[in-house]
């Protein structure tokens, strides 16, 4: 491989990256946008690190806290780990592409990860998949090298990529399934994990995960609990709409060409599995678990188009690789990428300016009604509390959704507190949600309460858990498009809730 000719490669690729990973903190710097419900409940976290959360792992709290104590908490410094993990986790994709085939390979694996559209649409804000994906590049990058060398370094730099990739997502937990599929078809992987080396390689990792297990353990398996409730097993088992809506939704994820490019090469390997090379076998080893796992899932229940996610960091270096060798493959790259750049000034131009939106359709996109005009529901929600508090103090305001909860929290952040103890309605009889676990409405706080409901359905049950209950006007927020946030308000005192019993379960459902 000639030299000069991996210099230029990466050359390029590095310019690439920085205009995009400029463009994209400017885009961040410059967007109107509020954050999302789950994006302030992980700036809640980041407030109060801990070794693990009720929903999720830990990582996306440290890495929070970790910006905004350089930067300050805008909605811009939440996200800021967003665009700069994934332009990290492209330069470890373009490193495995150039190595198993060209430097024009990896430029076109690193470039391709940043165009991806999902990538765009992640990398604009902040999510655990933001800190998952560039630390499953990292540890396929090293599991690589490692297979190569059989050193201890790339033994070490894989087990902190998977472990520290655990406590981004527990999807991460795909990994070792998909070495264990690499194990039984390349030779070569097969003698690497033998070694021991592959031992150091668990150690770290275990080392790494261990905390958070222990915190699970210590709460009574929150995070773990949640992760498998999210399964929705419970039902009917047999959705083949959900099976085929979830596949055709990966054509989103991964760009439409892309996407029929990769299903191509899967009905060749299929028809052909002797004349796969064993480079091919190891990148499907890590492309098929999670994509046949979640369609199972999809069949099952449902899933959600991110949840194959892993899948494509080898999907990536994969398609590079094999189409950049030929005439017809490199326009397919090519017209990908312009198919995605454009996506990604679409997504770009509606960041900045929502209301372009309203252009084309009559009811904004869900996303963007959840992310809209908090600070406005923050103001009026304070408004109501002074004018109560003209006749008293108000002990609490009271909020039934996770959303009302963490969104004015974050609101209220540089007030230093709420105008009062905000605090959760817990609908079942253990926690449902963070809010309802950490700030639990409780009698000692029910002396004069604003109720804020968001759910039309709580309504009475929380008219029910108290002695006095005296509904107030409705406000209603717009959100643009037409959209509004409508907020039930009441007054109410002596929080007595009813027992949280299967009797009160049964009569709710």
């Amino acid at each position: 491989m000639d030299a000069r000719q991996i210099d230029v490669a990466f050359l390029a690729f590095c310019g690439i990256a920085a205009i995009l990973l400029i463009f994209r903190v400017a885009i961040l710097l410059l967007s109107p946008l509020d954050l999302h419900f789950d994006e302030a409940q992980y700036w809640y976290w980041s407030r109060d690190l801990d070794w693990g959360y009720f929903s999720k792992p830990p990582l996306i709290g440290w890495t929070i806290a970790a910006t905004t104590s350089l930067f300050g908490d805008a909605p811009w410094a939440v996200r800021l780990a967003s665009p700069i993990a994934h332009t990290l986790g492209a330069f470890a994709l373009y490193a495995l592409a150039a190595r198993l085939y060209t430097p024009m390979a990896g430029v076109w694996a690193g470039v391709g990860w940043l165009l991806m559209p999902g990538v765009q649409f992640s990398a604009s804000l902040i999510s655990t998949d933001a800190l998952l994906l560039p630390l499953w590049c990292a540890a396929l990058l090293a599991f690589h090298r490692f297979v190569e060398t059989r050193s201890w370094g790339w033994a070490v730099a894989l087990g902190a990529a998977a472990g520290f990739g655990m406590l981004a997502k527990y999807a991460m937990g795909y990994f070792p399934l998909c070495a264990a599929v690499a194990f039984l078809w390349s030779p070569q992987v097969r003698a690497a994990l033998l070694s021991r080396q592959a031992l150091a390689a668990w150690g770290v990792a275990l080392t790494i995960v261990a905390p958070n297990a222990i915190w699970n353990a210590a709460n009574r398996f929150a995070t773990v609990a949640h992760t498998a409730e999210n399964t929705d097993l419970g039902g009917s088992l047999f959705h083949p709409g959900e099976a085929l809506n979830f596949i055709l939704s990966q054509a989103g994820v991964l760009g439409p060409i892309l996407f029929v490019a990769l299903a191509a090469l899967l009905v060749q390997a299929v028809r052909a599995p002797g004349r796969i090379e064993e480079r091919e076998r190891v990148l499907w080893a890590f492309i098929a678990p999670p994509l046949a796992i979640i369609i199972v899932q999809a069949l099952l229940t449902r899933a959600h188009a991110n949840w194959a996610a892993a899948a494509y960091p080898a999907a990536i270096v994969l398609l590079a690789g094999l189409l950049s060798r030929g005439r017809i493959g490199r326009i397919a790259l090519w017209s990908s990428a312009g198919v995605h750049a454009a996506l990604g000034a679409l997504l770009a131009a509606v960041t900045l300016s929502p209301e372009i939106v309203d252009r084309f359709s009559d009811k904004r996109p869900r996303g963007l009604r959840e992310a809209a005009a908090w600070a406005q529901t923050a103001d009026r929600i304070e408004a109501e509390v002074a004018a109560l508090a003209q006749t008293g103090p108000v002990t609490a305001i009271l909020v039934d959704h996770r959303a009302a909860f963490f969104e004015l929290a974050y609101q209220w952040r540089d007030s230093g507190a709420p105008p009062a103890p905000l605090r959760m309605w817990v609908l079942g009889p253990v926690a449902g949600n963070h809010a309802e676990a950490v700030q639990p409405m409780q009698p000692a706080n029910g002396g004069r309460v604003l109720v804020v409901s968001m759910t039309p359905g709580y309504w009475t049950r929380i008219a029910g858990d108290f002695q006095s209950f005296a509904p107030r006007d409705a406000a209603e927020i717009p959100l643009g498009g037409g959209a509004v946030r409508t907020l039930a308000l009441a007054e109410a005192s002596g929080f007595a809730p009813a027992p949280r019993d299967e009797a009160f379960m049964a009569e709710f459902r």
